[in-house]
């Protein structure tokens, strides 16, 4: 340490007089410095200050005769190699890291302490969501990857075994992390259980339950968002009756039947008061996984972003429902029905319209008429909807249409079975009471009793219209028509609910849209691409 600290002293020294002695010989200089450096002594006593002083007096005092008579200049010595870094730096950058790694701490826990005591709640809720989140999904991409590692020099059929087997295993524990954080993951659910591009079907068939069965909220919450949102002391003060049990339950609230003071039937559509903060932290999320997993599928949430925010403005659906129902019903009035938005009752939170009187969801109609439809055959739902499959694939395979009755003739034929059923069964329970009571071994079979089967080709027929309508007459239409908000009306129309994501097309956007939709029907490659 010394010697290095009088090498400086040195170095600067001389660097300072260099001016007053260029004309002394430099040999003697470093002569005289080398024998100094090199000494095997120089372990600087006491007595060294004034060694150094005098060595360094002599120097000066050296004639240049001297050093003329000298004959060799010896070598100057390489310099000192630059001090390195050593254990003890090390242990100061770590002691200064934990130092700022401990403030950080603390920091948070102070802010945490100092937060209001709603905000600390919320603030909790939002670590353990994204604990929980990525406690569930890490291990099964890990998984995945792991096996598609392990895969990759196998053949295609064996990969597809090995993945259906990941497929059936996680799809469930999926669904159960989806009904357990709810906000926006059961929006992606939703989009993702009618998106065979991004879903395996295992994972398709378990999301397919989020159209429906949408885990919900306590009445008496719900109570005090609407008497918040409305300006009122309690429900009685506007509400005859208020049914505690919601009818439904979506990704940023739910709905409950109501009856105003004059008897109206509605119902009351409330958001969640955290929805849009809990949107904000799934978002973040989910964008976080998407790019880890599916990088591709990323352009997805800034969509899911834009329609979220609309969505969350009960206000703008009011305005939008309005809109749809002026534009469509007095057209279409006899094949479906849209509610009716009750005026002065749609707020920030809070949308109240008129009720859609009986009727059950596409989804549960379809599902009854297989269920009964299985029946009457002696077969499982799984055994009908293989055959069903088969079928569908044995004339797919011989390259021909599938071809299904148009709407008219299914129309003819339903109307063809009631008549049937009502005319055919009265006689024969004519014929039982009579001649089938003195002869029992004579009696008659009953036609079946089960309703008659949907009329899917209306069903398509009328969505395609009114949908249509909507995009390229009106320009206002419905950007989630999911099945969860298509309901079988009992009189044979179709009920369309929830307007909450509505978008707005300029007359130059349809026309546009319209000769894209022309040109996939009936034009070239180029024609599409142009478009």
């Amino acid at each position: 340490m010394y010697r290095t600290l009088n090498h400086k002293v040195i170095s600067g020294a001389l660097s300072y007089a260099s001016p007053y002695i260029r004309s002394r010989s430099s040999s003697t200089l470093l002569s005289r410095r080398s024998s100094y450096f090199h000494h095997p002594s120089s372990s600087f006593p006491s007595s060294s200050k004034r060694s150094f002083s005098q060595s360094s007096s002599s120097s000066f005092s050296t004639s240049s005769s001297s050093s003329s008579s000298s004959s060799t200049i010896p070598p100057s010595p390489p310099p000192p190699p630059p001090p390195r870094v050593g254990r003890s730096f090390l242990r100061n950058a770590g002691r200064v890291s934990g130092f700022v790694l401990g403030a950080g701490i603390v920091g948070l826990g102070l802010a945490y302490i100092a937060q209001p005591e709603d905000e600390r709640a919320f603030m909790s809720s939002k670590i353990s969501r994204y604990y929980t989140f990525w406690r569930t999904l890490l291990p099964i991409v890990v998984d995945y990857k792991w096996t598609e590692y392990r895969t990759k020099d196998m053949p295609e059929d064996v990969q597809q075994q090995r993945f259906d087997v990941l497929h059936d295993r996680y799809a469930p524990q999926i669904l159960a992390l989806i009904l357990n954080l709810k906000g926006l993951y059961i929006k992606v659910g939703q989009v993702a259980a009618m998106r065979p591009d991004m879903l395996p079907k295992q994972y398709r068939d378990q999301l397919s339950i989020l159209w429906d069965n949408v885990p919900s909220r306590s009445s008496d919450e719900m109570r005090t968002i609407i008497c918040r949102s409305l300006k009122i002391n309690k429900i009685e003060d506007m509400f005859l009756e208020f049914n505690e049990k919601p009818i439904g339950a979506a990704s940023v609230g739910q709905v409950h039947e109501a009856k105003l003071l004059d008897g109206t039937e509605v119902v009351i559509k409330v958001q969640y008061p955290d929805a849009k903060m809990i949107f904000d932290l799934d978002l973040t999320t989910s964008r976080q996984f998407a790019a880890l997993v599916r990088p591709e599928q990323l352009p997805m949430f800034d969509e899911i972003e834009k329609q979220l925010m609309m969505e969350l403005d009960f206000e703008r659906e009011g305005w939008a429902l309005k809109q749809v129902y002026d534009n469509i019903m007095p057209i279409y009035n006899e094949k479906v029905i849209i509610p009716r938005p009750i005026p002065g009752l749609a707020t920030k939170n809070v949308l109240v319209m008129e009720k859609l009187q009986g009727g059950i969801k596409l989804v549960d109609g379809i599902m009854n008429q297989y269920k009964a439809i299985a029946e009457a055959n002696g077969m499982t739902m799984e055994q009908l909807k293989e055959k069903a499959m088969t079928e569908f694939k044995k004339a797919k395979s011989k390259q021909s249409r599938f071809m299904r009755p148009p709407a008219w003739a299914l129309r003819l034929y339903i109307q063809y079975l009631r008549v049937r059923n009502a005319t055919g069964n009265m006689f024969i329970s004519l014929y039982n009471h009579s001649i089938g009571f003195v002869a029992p071994s004579t009696r008659l079979g009953y036609f079946s009793t089960v309703k008659p089967p949907l009329n899917h080709a209306f069903l398509m027929d009328t969505l395609l219209q009114v949908h249509g309508h909507q995009i390229f007459v009106d320009g206002v239409f419905n950007a989630d028509p999911h099945p969860g908000n298509i309901f079988l009306m009992p009189d044979g129309r179709i009920g369309l609910l929830d307007y909450g994501q509505v978008k707005v097309l300029d007359m130059e956007s349809r026309k546009q849209l319209a000769r894209l939709v022309v040109a996939l029907a009936e034009g070239t490659k180029d024609d599409i691409v142009r478009e």
